[in-house]
């Protein structure tokens, strides 16, 4: 919890003036616990029957349709037949988070992707995604039409990056560990939206993560502008004409939002402020009218900027990019078609790609350059090995309960799931023989090796319950 005299005088003053006479109940909201919430994930669900399957009466986030509220002390599931199991305590402790049905987000952070305005079928790059709620949100308001390519410069960050995209479930991707220079070289005017919630002070995440507050006072404002501008002007150059482009940040820094903004807009004409409205309690800002902060004291949220611009249409031009060409045709090894021949969907095996001998889905009509470090391209499907194909958890969670022929479907009150997310054997109740999808009350979880009725267990090692 953070007092006013643990705030430096700096930052005091600023936001003094900033908030006038609302600065005394921003100091109190201080004093408050930080809100918690989770966001449905769409793609496998809606937020009604989310809120049936946990059996609460979440609050919603105003803003955000799929949004809910929790509060993490009360993460007891009220559920009676959830409650039967002592073992599920929490939200985030939950067999059905780890099916992928929601993500664990601050509600103020689940606005950039709302405002973005993403529909089925877009191009969305989202620059600075670590660890992938804009991402998953994104792909959500994409179901699996369009592409999303997900970047983050930092390869430690990157890592949790892929486990949220995968767990979601989420295929029509490419995941990037790049330098947004790099990717400005590829990626020319291609895509129709584009999020970048900036490196930022963090003034708006003090009452929520301490780390971040003794960074600041380390660090403050001034130290992020340059990166700020720089990561923009990179971002503008990948943005269609016409395209919508979302500044954000965690902070209220004036230094860090309008001026990294009105930095970048001075020498990027093209661009204007695309407004939007200071609903649900959001604040416009008085020197960028259009642009809006979300506050503590005035929302059920943490602290947040937003803006959203629109790049000027201009007449067509000859694309610059260099698009990926057609695969070459070539004869996919038997067990993988064979594999994929349980799987009923309609397959397009020319837009399967194999890398030393590990199996990709790609996107369709995905622009795919050699020069960048891709950590996903597409849906990994699993590893081609002698005389067999071993499928991996990331398409185990892109499967629907309905596509496999014969699932082993587990209850919540089943001791198996929890003996299943921990990596143990367990038993069927039928026999069977082979590979087999193991789902959480009609919902993904993953593979088993099923021989009779002992299922061996294929459960990611990294993603286990502990």
């Amino acid at each position: 919890m953070i007092q006013e005299k643990d705030l430096p005088h700096a930052y005091k003053d600023a936001m003094k003036d900033l908030l006038k006479e609302d600065y005394d109940a921003y100091i109190k909201s201080l004093e408050k616990k930080p809100y918690s919430g989770i966001r449905t994930n769409l793609l496998k669900l809606t937020p009604e029957r989310l809120k049936e399957i946990l059996d609460r009466d979440f609050k919603k986030v105003p803003w955000v349709n799929e949004g809910f509220y929790f509060e993490e002390e009360k993460g007891v599931l009220s559920s009676p037949t959830l409650s039967e199991n002592p073992k599920i305590k929490s939200i985030s402790k939950n067999p059905y988070y780890f099916a992928g049905l929601y993500y664990i987000q601050e509600p103020s952070a689940m606005t950039p992707a709302m405002a973005a305005g993403i529909v089925p079928g877009d191009k969305v790059l989202d620059l600075c995604a670590a660890p992938g709620g804009k991402s998953t949100q994104a792909a959500s308001y994409l179901m699996g039409e369009g592409l999303l390519v997900s970047n983050d410069f930092s390869a430690s960050r990157v890592k949790a990056l892929q486990k949220n995209i995968e767990v979601s479930g989420i295929d029509n991707v490419l995941i990037t560990n790049e330098d947004p220079k790099n990717l400005s070289k590829v990626y020319i005017e291609y895509f129709d939206k584009i999020i970048v919630d900036a490196p930022c002070s963090g003034e708006g995440m003090f009452r929520r993560d301490s780390a971040v507050f003794k960074a600041y006072l380390g660090r403050g404002p001034e130290f992020f502008t340059g990166l700020q501008v720089s990561i923009l002007t990179e971002a503008a150059k990948m943005l269609k004409p016409g395209g919508t482009l979302i500044y954000s940040t965690c902070t209220y820094s004036k230094v860090e939002d309008e001026g990294s903004l009105l930095q970048f807009l001075e020498s990027h004409k093209e661009f204007k402020i695309d407004k939007i409205a200071p609903d649900f309690g959001f604040e416009e800002s008085k020197e960028l009218p259009g642009t809006i902060r979300l506050f503590p004291h005035k929302i059920e949220g943490e602290g947040h900027f937003v803006a959203r611009l629109k790049k000027d249409i201009k007449p067509a031009e000859e694309s610059k990019n260099k698009h990926k060409k057609k695969n070459k045709k070539i004869k996919l090894p038997d067990e993988l078609v064979e594999f994929l021949g349980k799987i009923k969907r309609e397959w397009d095996f020319e837009r399967i790609f194999i890398n030393k001998d590990y199996a990709y889905y790609l996107p369709k009509d995905a622009l795919i350059d050699k020069s960048l470090h891709y950590i996903r391209t597409g849906l990994l499907l699993g590893e081609i090995k002698k005389n067999r194909f071993e499928p991996f958890q990331a398409l185990a969670m892109n499967i629907k309960f309905d596509e496999w022929e014969n699932p082993l479907n587990l209850s919540a009150t089943d001791e198996r799931v929890i003996k299943y997310l921990k990596g143990e054997t367990i038993e069927a109740d039928d026999e069977y023989s082979g590979i087999r999808l193991v789902c959480l009350d009609g919902f993904s979880l993953g593979f088993v090796k099923q021989n009779k009725r002992i299922c061996k267990n294929k459960y990611y090692q990294g993603w286990r319950w502990m």
